[in-house]
């Protein structure tokens, strides 16, 4: 709907910005560890997730003409950011989470990361129907930035690598199968 109506490009274009951005997120696969190897995990987390904020707000300063390669550049760096530091927040998730617990602490991040995608489309429709497309661009891309505050006032952002197993466990696990 942005790109089609807003920015006014073809649809044919609309395929070429779409698969541009996707590359980003192929590429961060490839290098993620490879980042986290040369900075430190821990490091490169923060960088690649908060680094990768700042490239969405060039979407919404997306324009015909050569203004429509912004819609792609912003989207390859946020998910090159997103994808690259996926794969070290889930490689440090599967090596310091006790197996026995692995699928619970798998399924509530994937509630919470999975669940809240329909919150925000709710949401960027509502301030598009109310203030325009662009508008809603505007406020739902700058809201990535701010919602990674949270890692740099985490410990994360002491850590040069990310702990590498979980200390022994203190207490029993109780299990929920009968």
């Amino acid at each position: 709907v942005y790109l089609v109506r807003t920015v006014r490009v073809d649809a044919g274009l609309v395929g070429g910005l779409l698969a541009l951005s996707s590359c980003g997120g192929v590429a961060g696969a490839a290098l993620g560890k490879r980042i986290g190897d040369v900075l430190g995990s821990g490091r490169a987390l923060l960088l690649l997730k908060v680094g990768a904020c700042p490239f969405a707000l060039l979407i919404p300063l997306a324009a015909s003409g050569p203004r429509s390669l912004l819609v792609a550049a912003g989207g390859f760096g946020v998910g090159f950011g997103v994808v690259a530091g996926n794969v070290l927040s889930s490689s440090f998730g599967q090596s310091y989470t006790p197996a026995e617990l692995f699928s619970r602490v798998n399924a509530t991040g994937n509630v919470f990361n999975y669940g809240t995608i329909p919150i925000g489309a709710l949401l960027a429709g509502g301030l598009a129907s109310a203030l325009g497309v662009r508008e809603a661009m505007w406020i739902m891309t700058a809201l990535l930035p701010v919602s990674s505050l949270f890692l740099l006032a985490s410990p994360l952002r002491r850590l040069r690598r990310l702990p590498d197993a979980a200390p022994p466990p203190t207490g029993s696990v109780q299990s929920w199968s009968t």
